[in-house]
Formats: C-alpha cells, structure tokens, sequence
C-alpha cells in the first residue's frame, strides 16, 4: 500500500506567518501615541493646502476634530500629527516665528515648475533652517507639481537650492520627495508622499523624547515675550480710549 507523504511544511509555514503578525499587532498596541506638530511652509502658490488635502486623501487616516483653521489633526499610525499651515496670508516672518517652537520636524514645499523663484525659495529655506529654534530639527522637502512639463527633478533641485550644504550647516536630517497634488492622479502616483511622511514621522520617533523636551522648552520661550507684551498693550489701549 502506497503512503502518502504528509505536507507539514506548509502548516509550519501558516503557522509563523500568524504568529509573525499577532506580534506585529502586539508591538503596534503596546507602543506609546506620540503627539507630533509638523509646519508646512513654502512659498505662495507652491500647492501646501492641497498637499495637506492629499495627505488626509492618500492616507485614508482618522481626520480629529480642531478648533483651529489654519491646523489638521490626524492620526497616522502610533501618531497624533498637528499639520500647521503656514500659508494662508502669513507671509511676515514674525508670524512664521511664532509656531517654531512648537514643531518637532517641518514639510517644506516647493514649486518645482517655478524656476524664476528658486532662489527665492533658496533664501527662505536657509533663513528658516538657520534658526535657532528649527536647526536641527528634521525637514521634508516636497518638490511640488511634478505634472508640469517644465518643473525640475529632485535631483535637479538638489543643486538648485544647495540642499547639502544648508543641511549639513544646520545639522538637520533632510528627505526630498517628487509630489503633485492633483485630483486626477491615481492614488498609487501619490505615494510618495506618504513615504516621505513616514520618513519624517520615524525620524521624529527615533529621538521623541530629545526633541520633545526641546520643543516644550521652546514653546515656553517663545511664548514669555507675547505674556509681557499683552499687559503693555492693554495699558497702551486703555489710554488712548
């Protein structure tokens, strides 16, 4: 009578795979929310309201509720994010300068079909890394409105803006990305915004708590001159009335 052979291998197979993901799961659960400010910046017109659009698109991630409009609040993976728009008007830099302290990494946009105002771009992007209270601190840069005929390559861009150079001066881990937030894109053509949005996030984690303490820190600093201002401008109000 012929025996037939028992396929274990298989099952074993089945097995580790199962047992691989209820730890993955495992580890996902356990691990800590951590809450995470990101700016996104750029110039005007450079698309960040609708890339911030795109991300929540894309992501297909839990949108929190927020009383305020120029912020989205979402959850991404282990992650409760803070997208804070800078673009709506905010174009003095002492307004700019009032959400440094808050934020743990920064989304910097670009029009990369703009090449009259690459340099432009290149001044503000150094003026911005070279502060104190953003050196250091993590950036993506997403080379926007890659659909243009005309619009540079990262590569192409790297060069443009001398990407390397401010980077290393400033100390701050730098990721660039091709994006387009047109509608009529298919979703798999976003994708590499969410790679480098994990790329920002999982640089953030690596050093939470450093950068956390860091932007507690900050955040009191530069909150200490507006408490003394504000008495001064009550007073000041008050005579003229």
């Amino acid at each position: 009578m012929k025996v037939q052979r028992l396929e274990v291998l298989p099952s074993l197979q089945n097995m580790f795979q199962l047992l691989s993901h209820c730890w993955s799961r495992l580890q996902a659960i356990q691990e800590p929310i951590r809450k995470v400010t990101l700016l996104v910046m750029g110039l005007d017109n450079t698309g960040k309201t609708s890339l911030i659009t795109e991300i929540q698109r894309v992501l297909s991630c839990e949108v929190l509720p927020t009383t305020k409009p120029n912020q989205t609040e979402l959850r991404v993976d282990q992650f409760e994010v803070s997208l804070v728009d800078l673009s709506r008007g905010q174009r003095s830099w002492g307004t700019w300068r009032n959400h440094y302290g808050d934020a743990h990494g920064i989304i910097f946009v670009l029009d990369s079909s703009n090449v009259l105002r690459m340099e432009e771009a290149k001044r503000t992007l150094g003026h911005l890394l070279a502060h104190p209270r953003i050196s250091g601190k993590p950036l993506l840069l997403l080379a926007n409105k890659q659909d243009k005929v005309d619009a540079l390559l990262p590569c192409e861009l790297i060069e443009c803006l001398s990407l390397e150079k401010l980077v290393n001066e400033n100390k701050s881990l730098c990721r660039i990305e091709p994006s387009s937030a047109t509608k009529s894109l298919h979703k798999s053509q976003s994708r590499t915004i969410l790679q480098g949005l994990r790329w920002l996030l999982h640089t953030i984690a690596i050093n939470y708590s450093v950068l956390s303490a860091r932007v507690q820190q900050d955040s009191l600093d530069q909150k200490a001159p507006r408490e003394q201002e504000a008495p001064r401008r009550a007073t000041r109000a008050h005579s003229q009335t």
